[in-house]
């Protein structure tokens, strides 16, 4: 059978690109798990186990469900679990890549699909979270999926991909923002009934989840629209997501995406081609509202935008090589910022990046794993560890951190308020026969327990050991002696 030539150079470049995307990503398999991911599995555990009691049961509510339905095949109870849900993360992660390879085809052929899912692959950004156990690549994959739909006027069906979306995380909302702007981007005719026919079927097939199940709405206001001790958290500045470009995108790939931005604009509104206006309009739909209406500004509420960001950077790939035949600037800015975008794909650093953009989490997700993997070494069975509240993590409701959990090996806890006195815990010592004793202390003058620390010392217990932030007691001698 004669396959044309585009599309041969499709199907070819489609291969290069996933050679690349899976090489970089398999790097990051088996990584530190952050708060989100290890929640993620403990809830996951417990609401199969039907275990009600335990805290965690209760987060497994408060996303939905799609996400969790496929994590729960892949045998929780297993070894190796994290490593099978990250393979799930980039399998998701994958299936956007061809959505958007298939999208930009659609756009502006071959070349420009090649482009942007080249950039899609060697964004930093992607690579970072391409692997985590998070509902935001399912979610992304079927948005969209929807708007690739869309702009091919399957309109129902595109209503199906969004439910299922909103299925998945309620970043959804992104992609259902952007339908009326692609609309209009499309010249559809009758825009409000067609938009009133996909926002109905998409409330038809969800409305069972937010309704009767959902916990989310109730802390919708309370998290992200105001700022509360938990958005606090994470407030920044309306600017925040634009900063964070730079470590998202790189330099070379910056550049490429403002020149896209410049040249889609530019056919847009003198050329009136209105299909360069879908990649903007998706990361409109992100950006705008992540940064001027959402008050918790999380590091990556903004991911369902990546993929148009780099179709956007594609777009200046593309226009650099086709000014190319006239210009050597052209021909050399093009030359330039391609080779060392790959050279930032390539030589990207997994630990670097998650310091650089998310340093209180990673900071603390490393000294959970520390404390954990110390104590498992030297709590043997039947002895009982006493633990206070995570507040490096800088927030007062971490009572127990899922990442500490997830890495312990399952011994009993018991965890003391850090308004306890010295001499309190010394009797909780005691008449629970606890056999280790750990602060977790703060840099934070609200949250941290040096008090606390020199008072335990200060008693019969004596110097701790200390590792990082934490300090640890070993009580069996001591009780003894009371």
């Amino acid at each position: 059978m004669h396959i044309p030539r585009n599309k041969t150079k499709l199907i070819l470049g489609f291969v290069f690109v996933s050679i690349i995307f899976i090489c970089l990503r398999l790097k990051t398999l088996n990584h530190l798990l952050m708060w989100d991911e290890a929640r993620n599995i403990i809830s996951l555990r417990a609401f199969l186990s039907n275990n009600a009691a335990d805290p965690f049961y209760w987060n497994y509510f408060f996303h939905p469900p799609l996400y969790m339905t496929f994590a729960g095949l892949l045998s929780p109870f297993k070894a190796g679990l994290d490593i099978r849900l990250e393979l799930l993360s980039l399998l998701f992660s994958y299936l956007i890549l061809l959505i958007i390879y298939l999208l930009s085809a659609k756009i502006a052929g071959w070349r420009y699909a090649f482009f942007s899912g080249l950039f899609l692959s060697l964004m930093p950004v992607s690579i970072a979270y391409d692997t985590w156990i998070r509902r935001d690549g399912l979610a992304s994959a079927l948005g969209y999926l929807a708007i690739f739909l869309l702009l091919k006027k399957r309109f129902f069906w595109c209503a199906v991909a969004l439910s299922f979306s909103l299925l998945a995380k309620e970043s959804a909302l992104f992609f259902i923002l952007a339908v009326i702007p692609i609309l209009f981007a499309l010249r559809e005719r009758e825009i409000i009934k067609k938009a009133a026919i996909i926002y109905g079927t998409v409330f038809i097939l969800t409305s069972w989840w937010y309704l009767c199940f959902s916990s989310m709405p109730k802390f919708l206001f309370d998290i992200y629209l105001s700022i509360t001790k938990n958005a606090a958290v994470w407030a920044n500045s309306p600017l925040y997501y634009f900063k964070k470009l730079l470590p998202d995108m790189g330099i070379p790939m910056l550049a490429l995406f403002i020149i896209g931005m410049c040249h889609s604009f530019y056919s847009i509104f003198r050329k009136k081609q209105y299909k360069w206006s879908l990649p903007l309009v998706i990361a409109s739909c992100v950006y705008i509202p992540g940064s001027f209406i959402i008050a918790c500004k999380t590091p990556w509420l903004c991911l369902s935008a990546v993929p148009a960001l780099a179709m956007i950077a594609g777009g200046g790939a593309l226009f650099l090589l086709k000014r190319a035949k006239k210009s050597k600037l052209a021909l050399s800015l093009f030359a330039i910022l391609t080779i060392f975008s790959l050279f930032t794909g390539l030589f990207f650093s997994y630990d670097k990046y998650h310091m650089t953009t998310y340093p209180n989490g990673w900071s603390g997700a490393n000294s959970s794993r520390e404390l954990a993997l110390y104590l498992n070494k030297r709590v043997e069975d039947g002895e009982k560890l006493m633990i206070t509240q995570f507040s490096y993590w800088g927030k007062p409701l971490c009572q127990m951190c899922p990442v500490f959990l997830y890495y312990w090996s399952g011994k009993p806890v018991y965890i003391i308020d850090g308004n306890d006195s010295a001499e309190e815990i010394m009797k909780a010592i005691i008449n629970n026969r606890i056999s280790w004793l750990t602060v977790i202390d703060s840099s934070n003058k609200q949250l941290n327990f040096h008090a606390l620390v020199r008072g335990i010392t200060d008693s019969t217990l004596g110097n701790p050991i200390i590792i990082g932030p934490s300090y640890i007691w070993k009580t069996n001698s001591i009780r003894r002696r009371l």
